[in-house]
């Protein structure tokens, strides 16, 4: 499963309907932070890719994301460097087939409220 439900659960046990917002800010804000990651690969800006990445990564984790962090780091390590290079396309789309499974997800969540 790409989200931990039971860590869902958890949440929505302690903190109840704060949680919808929670999830809705990182449905919100993660396309956006899709389209940043790809214009940072594009203009080959490292930095950009490192800090989106690192972005995304966090709020994924917060949202109990079981792989999408790992797959951010993966890219956030890799710009590191200070280089972007050819890996980081093929990289990203994991990232955004990993974050298309997790809204999905979250998307089903929701509808328990």
């Amino acid at each position: 499963m790409c989200v931990d439900q039971d860590n869902l659960n958890m949440l929505k046990e302690i903190i109840g309907d704060d949680l919808k917002e929670v999830l809705d800010a990182f449905l919100s804000t993660s396309p956006s932070l899709l389209e940043q990651i790809e214009r940072s690969i594009a203009s080959e800006d490292a930095a950009g890719v490192q800090l989106h990445s690192h972005t995304l990564k966090g709020s994924s984790a917060n949202i109990g994301a079981t792989e999408l962090p790992n797959l951010c780091l993966e890219l956030e390590s890799a710009a590191k460097n200070g280089v972007v290079t050819p890996e980081f396309s093929p990289m990203l789309a994991k990232i955004k087939a990993e974050t298309m499974n997790v809204t999905a997800a979250l998307e089903d969540f929701l509808k328990t409220f």
